[in-house]
């Protein structure tokens, strides 16, 4: 093979390698934007309210690192609560607190629910009487030094219900609050509002965001479309949709039915 010949090749290899770099590094991009989204994590992750007061029996200790109150994914971290509390190892647990949300209003029982933040979930490797040490399997954002634990079920995703139903305006209830004292939500945020299984309502049930005009004598103005997510018997945990306008605390929700 001829000198020149040699050097036509090599030119050529050259040139492939830097067409194809780019479109290769698009196709890794591409293939990477296309994983699956946990939407049971987001539920688990979403804003909660809870009319009891919460078990804080068992907490978030500091790190076993001096001065360390915060952690991220796969930090250990120091549990107050051991085997005489009934922790063991490959338990998992969320850690929450309670927000002080001076907005919250009471629900439609007249009673005021507590704002509880998920900040994420653990995983027990060690125990002994009274301490244990875990490491973080998920962060919703931090977990801190004074969360409190509760045992973790991953919430189970419900199927949107197929039935449209028509949205009962007459006796709607009112969103309560979102996550961490979120007052607005957008598309695809949760929010909670104050009807639950005691209303009727189920998994997966539609619902519409609505809010009246002229004093409650005009037109219906809808706001959002929403699906029921978690249902607890006086409050459940809502998806946002679809919007036509940003959804506000105090908005009204009707149940289809």
């Amino acid at each position: 093979m001829s000198p020149d010949v040699r050097s036509l090749i090599r030119s050529t290899l050259v040139v492939s390698s830097i067409v194809a770099a780019p479109v290769l590094a698009q196709a890794q991009v591409t293939t990477a934007r296309a994983a699956t989204r946990d939407y049971g994590a987001d539920i688990a992750c979403g804003a909660r309210a809870s009319a009891m007061p919460a078990d804080t029996s068992i907490r978030v200790a500091a790190g076993r690192e001096h001065g360390k109150s915060l952690f991220g994914p796969g930090d250990p971290l120091i549990v107050k609560g051991g085997s005489s509390q009934g922790v063991k190892v490959g338990q998992e647990y969320f850690a929450r607190r309670v927000v002080a949300d001076r907005f919250l209003s009471p629900g439609s029982d007249g009673v005021r629910p507590s704002s509880v933040h998920t900040a994420g979930w653990i995983r027990i490797v060690e125990v002994q009487t009274d301490s244990a040490i875990a490491t973080v399997t998920k962060v919703c954002d931090a977990i801190e030094e004074g969360d409190y634990l509760e045992p973790f079920v991953k919430p189970a995703v419900p199927v949107t219900s197929t039935a449209a139903g028509e949205p009962d305006y007459a006796n709607p209830g009112h969103i309560l609050l979102g996550d961490d004292r979120r007052q607005m939500a957008a598309q695809g945020d949760l929010m909670v509002f104050d009807r639950g299984s005691d209303h009727g309502l189920h998994g997966g049930q539609r619902l519409t965001i609505f809010r009246t005009t002229v004093g409650g004598t005009g037109p219906i103005a809808r706001i959002a479309e929403a699906t029921a997510m978690i249902v607890s018997p006086e409050t459940t945990i809502i998806r946002i949709d679809k919007t036509t306008d940003a959804v506000h605390v105090g908005d009204l929700v009707a149940i289809h039915r």
